[in-house]
C-alpha cells in the first residue's frame, strides 16, 4: 500500500466519529428543554387552626381519671436526662424520661409545668408544683 492511501484511510476513520459526536453536539443545541408550568399553591392560601379546646378536654378527662394519683415530690429536668420522683400513697418512685412507672405508664417529658406519662394510647399530665410557693 502506498503511504497516500494509509493517510486518507485514516483521516476517514477518524472524520466518522468526529463527524458524528459534531452532529449529536448540535441536535443537543437545538433541542430546547420543554418547561412546564407547575400550579404550586400559595402559602397564603393555607388556614391553619388551632385545636385548643380539645387539649383542654383531654386534661379534664386526665383528671377524672382515680387510678392515676401520683403526687411529683422531686423532678430533674433537661434534654437529655430527665427524671421524676413519684408518691403514691406511702411508696416513692423514681422514674428516667423513656421508662416506665409500675411497669405501666412510661414516662414521655418532664418540664418544669408538668410531667407528661403515657399509657399505650392515653397521656396523663401531673401538674408540677415543685419548687413553686403557693
Amino acid at each position: 500500500m502506498d503511504f497516500i492511501k494509509i493517510k486518507k484511510f485514516i483521516i476517514l476513520v477518524l472524520a466518522v466519529p468526529a463527524l458524528y459526536l459534531f452532529f449529536i453536539n448540535i441536535n443537543l443545541m437545538l433541542n430546547k428543554p420543554e418547561i412546564k408550568k407547575l400550579n404550586v399553591p400559595n402559602i397564603s392560601d393555607f388556614e391553619f387552626i388551632s385545636n385548643t379546646n380539645n387539649s383542654q378536654n383531654e386534661t379534664a378527662t386526665i383528671k377524672d381519671i382515680p387510678s392515676f394519683d401520683y403526687k411529683i415530690i422531686g423532678y430533674r429536668s433537661g434534654k437529655k436526662d430527665s427524671s421524676v420522683i413519684l408518691r403514691k400513697g406511702n411508696k416513692e418512685f423514681v422514674v428516667a424520661k423513656g421508662e416506665k412507672l409500675e411497669d405501666v405508664y412510661e414516662l414521655i417529658e418532664v418540664t418544669k409545668d408538668e410531667v407528661i406519662f403515657r399509657n399505650q394510647e392515653k397521656l396523663y399530665k401531673i401538674e408540677n408544683l415543685v419548687g413553686n410557693n403557693l
